[in-house]
């Protein structure tokens, strides 16, 4: 929908409020970073934490509990042991209405594995690990919620995006840092169209370049050799 560079969580949510009817969206994904959820969040919508990010931030909220690694395994295996945390999107597309008693069983043991590691976290020894359990547990589940009531799975995490995303990161990383604020925005904006509209890549070209489909690079290799 958009491309920010240098711009706070409120004013990309005033942008999107500009470009779409932002109150007809259902479900929020988010990596669970500060200040998505106060800013993109509207009533009426629901909250998908990424699993693969709650089961990655885990170990650094121990840290800050003063927990070194060693000591966060016991806590790890725990989070690690909820049937939620060991699911794939791929595993889940597989499961249909007929297979509802199996997903209720997934979804109660998802919860009963959150209550036991809450009760591992006592709040006076563990405060932020408590609270970042207790947050997780509440927006994580989100996707068995819709299920339950539409019989369609949403995504489990925020992959799909961060990994397209990854591709525009890698190549402006080198050179995106000496230029300028307009310079990389435009960059941004060709690698973007690049990596998420390959199928009108061939027309861009013809475009602004004047090249079509059938331009073609050879890479020769010279030798010297002296006698």
């Amino acid at each position: 929908m958009g491309i920010w560079i240098d711009q706070s969580w409120k004013q990309i949510r005033s942008d999107l409020g500009n470009r779409l009817t932002y109150g007809n969206l259902e479900v929020l994904f988010s990596d669970g970073g500060a200040g998505i959820e106060e800013n993109f969040l509207e009533p009426g919508m629901r909250h998908q934490r990424c699993i693969w990010h709650g089961k990655r931030d885990f170990p650094y909220v121990l840290y800050g509990d003063q927990l070194k690694k060693t000591q966060q395994e016991p806590l790890k295996g725990k989070l690690k042991s909820i049937p939620l945390m060991n699911l794939t999107q791929a595993g889940l597309e597989r499961l249909g209405p007929d297979d509802f008693p199996k997903v209720e069983q997934l979804a109660e043991k998802t919860k009963q594995g959150f209550e036991q590691l809450l009760e591992a976290l006592p709040e006076e020894k563990y405060p932020r690990a408590r609270a970042y359990i207790k947050n997780l547990a509440k927006d994580v589940t989100t996707f068995f919620e819709f299920w339950f009531e539409n019989q369609v799975w949403i995504p489990l995490t925020t992959n799909a995006v961060e990994n397209a995303f990854s591709q525009v990161k890698n190549r402006i990383w080198a050179v995106g840092k000496r230029w300028s604020e307009s310079g990389l925005m435009n960059w941004l904006k060709v690698v973007v169209h690049k990596v998420f509209y390959p199928d009108s890549w061939d027309e861009l070209w013809a475009k602004y370049l004047g090249l079509d489909s059938e331009l073609k690079i050879n890479l020769l290799q010279v030798r010297y050799q002296w006698i």
